[in-house]
């Protein structure tokens, strides 16, 4: 087969003899289509039906099958088809005829492997069924199959051995299913997402990880999860050894929340009282959430909406000095982040013990009391300093729009493969991290 068709097709078979000198354009399916042909023949060495070897000619050739229509990789944005004929075989022995083969195709099937391989690499990407199914020429219900025989390979089995560290989160679930959340767990340290559970009910989880030996989850030693109680006790049921830590970036939503929360409030008191100042919260309530460290106060320029040249401290200044209660839940929101950036735990705990004294948001009191109950749990999050749910939060925002760009799931089985195909059929590398690095003395 020449060398050039060889490569652009990705036959590598030296069995295929292509026809150079005939390609025809023709419509297929409603689509302009290129059609090469080819023949697939070679001397076997036994018959495929009785196993007598081809030492003595007894399997002779018989004429060509009717030629098969293999869907092939499209060639320069058009759909191209090789309309193969295979040659028969006739066993002198026993009487049976058998087909030729070839390890390009697999057997009583019309797709390239090549093709399965572009569906299996598109249906890593956020794209629906539909989109893969039309650059790759085959049905939706082609690329469903494809997609179900490699996410089988992928699911873990109880046996496994568990990763050291563990992150749980959840997602919003389809419509098929009775929870409106569905669980998901991986590595903490390699990112490799380990399974999809279908709710986060503690019966449901109870149920999934009593699948697993005790001595494999007593080797788990942290799991990273959000504040929601059920995931702590499962965790000090099921894995006995693990230390909870509280995502970081539970913590610190938590207290901007609240302090933006109660700006608006305040906002809306003053809305029909000082409607400048209303304006002024509205415009620059950025700047409130802001780290001060960034702010600038050096250098004086105009700002709208205020009539003397400023800077972006003295913005916040006068606004917080508008309220008490906004300037308090301000300082203490603010000494809680810097004391987490410093990885400072005793600060933490100190402005805690002050915000008693303070007067802050009923809101950020609420936040405060359940930093109080999870106390442990929250100073792991100082301690193991590398192990955080930021990449598990960036695959559930990759299965938000693989949702809404499909318009929505109902089959969860397909949806599970689906995210288990775009999260683990390519590992990510490992990251070797030290010790050091995830811990602080």
């Amino acid at each position: 087969m020449n060398h050039f068709i060889e490569k652009t097709l990705q036959l590598k078979d030296l069995n295929i003899t292509i026809n150079t000198e005939k390609i025809d354009e023709v419509k297929i399916k409603g689509r302009l289509s290129l059609v090469y042909y080819g023949q697939l023949t070679y001397v076997p060495k036994a018959c495929e039906c009785c196993g007598i070897y081809n030492d003595n000619y007894q399997v002779v050739k018989n004429g060509f099958r009717q030629a098969s229509r293999i869907t092939l990789n499209t060639i320069s944005s058009l759909p191209a088809y090789l309309k193969l004929q295979k040659q028969r075989y006739y066993c002198k022995a026993c009487g049976q005829s058998f087909t030729a083969k070839s390890p390009v195709i697999a057997e009583h099937c019309f797709i390239l492997n090549a093709v399965k391989r572009k569906i299996m690499d598109l249906a890593t990407r956020v794209q629906t069924e539909k989109m893969i199914a039309e650059d790759t020429s085959v049905s939706t219900h082609t690329v469903r199959r494809v997609i179900r025989q490699v996410a089988s390979t992928l699911r873990i089995r109880p046996t496994h051995q568990l990763p050291t560290h563990l992150s749980f989160d959840e997602f919003k679930s389809v419509s098929s299913v009775e929870a409106a959340m569905s669980f998901i767990w991986s590595d903490a340290t390699t990112h490799k997402v380990i399974d999809i559970v279908e709710d986060r009910k503690k019966r449901s989880l109870s149920s999934y990880f009593s699948r697993y030996p005790l001595e494999i989850r007593r080797q788990v030693k942290t799991v990273t999860i959000d504040m929601y109680e059920p995931y702590m006790d499962i965790i000090h049921r099921w894995f006995p050894n693990a230390e909870i830590i509280i995502d970081p970036f539970h913590i610190i939503q938590a207290l901007n929340r609240e302090l933006n929360r109660y700006r608006t409030q305040f906002m809306n008191t003053v809305r029909y009282k000082d409607g400048r100042l209303y304006n002024k919260l509205k415009r620059y309530w950025k700047l409130i959430l802001k780290n001060p460290d960034t702010l600038q106060s050096t250098s004086y320029h105009p700002f709208r909406l205020f009539d003397w040249l400023t800077n972006t401290q003295g913005i916040v200044n006068y606004l917080l000095d508008q309220d008490e209660m906004l300037h308090d839940t301000y300082r203490i929101v603010h000494q809680l982040g810097q004391a987490y950036r410093l990885k400072n735990w005793k600060r933490f705990e100190t402005t805690l013990i002050q915000a008693n004294q303070l007067k802050i948001s009923s809101g950020l009191k609420r936040v405060l009391r359940t930093f109080r109950k999870y106390q442990k749990p929250i100073h792991n999050c100082f301690v193991y300093t590398g192990l955080t749910n930021d990449p598990l939060e960036g695959i559930n925002n990759k299965i938000k729009v693989l949702k809404r760009n499909a318009y929505g799931y109902r089959n969860y089985s397909h949806f599970r493969d689906r995210i288990l195909l775009m999260t683990r059929l390519y590992e990510p590398e490992s990251k070797k991290k030290d010790q050091a690095t995830l811990f602080v003395a």
